[in-house]
C-alpha cells in the first residue's frame, strides 16, 4: 500500500468485529462494537461540540471545536442504529436507545465494571450474556432498570446499522478521517522517504506548487503549499519541515530558521533547464524533471543538512 501502511479502515473494525463473533472473541467483539457509534457520530453531526457555561464553544488543544462525543454518540444510535435495535421490525421503538447504549459503552470501555449489578443505586444495570432466551434481550424489570443483553446479537446489530450508514453516505461523507494508521516498519523502512517527514512548499506560482504537493505529498506525512511565508506557517502550525522546497526570495526565511546560513532547502529554478547564480550549493528542481528525478533531489538535500547537522 502507498506509504507504507496496513492502516485499519472503518470497514476492516466492522469485518473484524463479525470474525471476533465467529470465532467467540465475544470481549473483544464487543469493545470494537460500542465504538462503531464512536466513529459514526463524529461523521454525522459534527456540529455538536462542547460549550462552556456561557455558550462559547470549548476547543481543544489544536484549537478545533471540542467534540460532544456523547450526544454525538446518542444522536446517531436514535437516528441511525434504531430500526437495526428493534427485537420486531413493527415495534415502535427500538430495545436500547442511544443514551444506554453510551451507558453501557462508558461503563465496559472506562469503568472495567464486571457488571455484577450489586450496586442499589445505580440507575440502570447492565445483564450480558449469550443465548439469553431471547435472540435478543429481556427487561428484566418492569422500570427497564435491569436490562439484559445478548452480546453477540448486539454486536451483529450495531455492525449492521454502521455498515448501512456507510454506504448510505460514503459519496457524500469523509470515513478516511477516522482510519488508524498502522505502519508495516519493514516495509517503511524501505521507502525512498519516510512517512514521518514534513514537507513545506513555497513559491509565487501557486499552480506548480499544488502541483508539487499532489506529486511529492504522498511520500510525506504531512505537506503544504502555498504562495507566501505567512500562508505555509499557518497551515503547518507547530510543524517543522524536514525539507523546504523555495523559490530563491525565501531562503532568508530557511537561513533564519536553522540558524546556521544553510537550511534543509531545494530551489525552483523560475527558468526551466538552467541554473540560477548564487544557490550556494542547494539542490534545485527543474520544472521540467520527471517525478523520479525530483524524488532523488529532494531527498539528496535532506541527507546533506542531516549529514551537516550531525559534524
Amino acid at each position: 500500500m502507498d506509504r507504507s501502511d496496513v492502516s485499519f479502515t472503518f470497514l476492516d473494525r466492522i469485518r473484524e468485529i463479525e470474525e471476533n463473533i465467529e470465532d467467540g472473541r465475544f470481549q473483544s467483539a464487543l469493545a470494537l462494537a460500542v465504538t462503531l457509534p464512536d466513529i459514526c457520530g463524529g461523521i454525522a453531526f459534527p456540529e455538536l461540540v462542547k460549550r462552556g457555561r456561557d455558550g462559547r464553544i470549548l476547543r481543544d488543544r489544536s484549537g478545533e471545536p471540542s467534540r460532544d462525543t456523547g450526544r454525538q454518540y446518542s444522536q446517531w444510535v436514535d437516528t441511525y442504529g434504531a430500526p437495526f435495535l428493534k427485537k420486531d421490525p413493527a415495534d415502535e421503538a427500538p430495545y436500547i436507545c442511544g443514551e444506554r447504549l453510551w451507558q453501557l459503552r462508558c461503563e465496559y470501555l472506562h469503568q472495567n465494571k464486571g457488571f455484577d449489578n450489586d450496586t442499589p443505586d445505580t440507575e440502570v444495570r447492565f445483564h450480558l450474556g449469550l443465548n439469553c432466551g431471547s435472540s435478543i434481550c429481556n427487561l428484566d424489570t418492569e422500570d427497564g432498570s435491569d436490562i439484559r443483553l445478548d452480546i453477540e446479537e448486539l454486536c451483529r446489530r450495531i455492525c449492521l446499522a454502521a455498515r448501512s450508514f456507510y454506504e448510505e453516505n460514503r459519496e457524500t461523507l469523509d470515513f478516511a478521517l477516522y482510519n488508524t494508521p498502522v505502519i508495516d516498519f519493514t516495509r517503511w523502512k524501505e521507502e525512498e522517504f519516510s512517512a514521518r517527514k514534513v514537507l513545506g512548499i513555497v513559491t509565487g506560482d501557486r499552480i506548480y506548487g499544488s502541483g508539487l504537493k499532489a506529486a511529492l505529498g504522498q511520500y510525506y506525512r504531512l505537506a503544504v503549499s502555498g504562495v507566501s511565508w505567512e500562508e505555509v506557517r499557518k497551515k503547518l502550525k507547530k510543524e517543522k519541515p524536514d525539507v523546504w522546497i523555495l523559490d530563491r526570495e525565501f531562503l532568508k526565511y530557511v537561513d533564519h530558521e536553522d540558524g546556521d546560513g544553510k537550511g534543509p532547502a531545494v530551489f525552483i529554478l523560475k527558468e526551466p533547464g538552467s541554473r540560477e547564480a548564487g544557490l550556494g550549493g542547494y539542490p534545485y528542481l527543474d520544472k521540467f524533471m520527471d517525478l523520479k528525478e525530483m524524488r532523488r533531489t529532494i531527498r539528496s538535500g535532506q541527507e546533506g543538512t542531516e549529514r551537516k547537522q550531525d559534524a
